[in-house]
């Protein structure tokens, strides 16, 4: 009998260059999956979530001995490359990010624990699969798994349900790095049979009614992340509203990078993690602070911008006033910024 959190078997390959890791995805298709941290794959794999579109792996494809995938790299006229393996620790520690992307370093700093910082990659965080309680329970074939339905809609839904843009699921996306990475107009880096391509993260993610919540096609993986040179008049900050500050995953996250030249927001992105099954541009939001100044009348208009779409269910309206308060401190504090700039 198999006990209880214990890993069922699997075969763990490791590959040394790119070549190498999409012949292994090549060679064992869809047994295989890509592991770097684990974090995510192998409380899956311990938990026996599988269905009908959905198998347990029987191989690990390890990508962390790739060359540059655990480096992060700063060039003057590309700005910075974050390998996929490179872990959350690394990324809220480094000084380049802290510098001038550190966005990026403020959420990854508030990512679970140090432990599962030390562990975890940001190409993990951004593949990650949802948080829904049912998806994770072995004794529940839902639509992620190849069910017919989504039993979150009549059932619990309070915390880590979407409030926007939902569909057959209603999986709020758990990612604290995808937000901010596409604030910053990041690219995903994809390695795959013959050729690697670059993609707007902005385009990376797929919609409730997919049973994936990426575009990764069989035999692709991500390799790393490239991330434009910023502007000295980006300001950038990131906040995150979760249950247990330690360790918890976001009810709801705002993330914003805004130009601003005295005083005056000449452009913003504005990037909400948590209330929708992906990341959610609230570019409604961004247009009412294009072009002004941040003031308190433009910010709460903003603010109730974010959430013109919101349809939340019974358990989860509180999400709306609590993302409006978000967005609305995140402004705050880049109008601050603005004032000593």
């Amino acid at each position: 009998m198999t006990m209880l959190f214990e890993l069922p078997s699997f075969k763990h390959v490791t590959g040394k260059s790119v070549p190498e890791v999409l012949s292994l995805l090549n060679q064992y298709g869809a047994k295989a999956k890509i592991i770097a941290g684990g974090t995510d794959l192998l409380g899956l794999m311990k938990d026996r979530v599988a269905g009908p579109m959905l198998a347990i792996p029987e191989v690990l494809v390890n990508i962390k001995k790739l060359p540059q995938a655990d480096r992060i790299t700063y060039e003057e006229e590309m700005g910075l490359q974050i390998g996929a393996a490179v872990t959350l620790d690394q990324l809220g520690k480094n000084e380049i990010v802290k510098q001038k992307y550190v966005i990026l370093s403020q959420a990854a700093r508030q990512v679970g624990t140090t432990p599962l910082r030390n562990m975890g990659t940001i190409g993990g965080n951004i593949c990650q699969r949802p948080r829904c309680l049912y998806f994770r329970h072995p004794f529940f074939v839902c639509f992620k798994k190849g069910g017919s339905q989504c039993y979150a809609v009549t059932g619990e839904h309070r915390d880590h349900s979407a409030i926007l843009k939902t569909g057959k699921c209603i999986m709020a996306h758990p990612s604290d790095m995808a937000p901010p990475l596409i604030a910053l107009r990041a690219k995903a880096i994809i390695a795959g049979s013959g050729r690697e391509r670059e993609l707007n993260l902005s385009e990376f993610f797929l919609g409730p009614n997919e049973i994936n919540e990426t575009v990764l096609q069989p035999g692709e993986f991500i390799r790393a992340f490239q991330v434009p040179k910023q502007n000295s008049r980006n300001l950038q900050h990131f906040i995150k509203f979760r249950i247990r500050k330690s360790s918890d995953f976001a009810i709801a996250s705002v993330s914003v990078v805004a130009n601003v030249v005295n005083e005056i927001c000449r452009d913003a992105k504005i990037v909400l993690g948590g209330v929708a099954p992906f990341p959610y541009m609230a570019d409604a939001a961004a247009e009412i602070v294009r072009g002004k100044r941040l003031n308190e009348e433009v910010i709460s208009r903003a603010a109730e911008a974010s959430m013109a779409e919101a349809r939340p269910l019974p358990m989860n309206r509180y999400k709306v006033d609590l993302t409006k308060v978000l967005v609305k401190r995140v402004l705050m504090s880049i109008a601050d910024q603005a004032s000593v700039a």
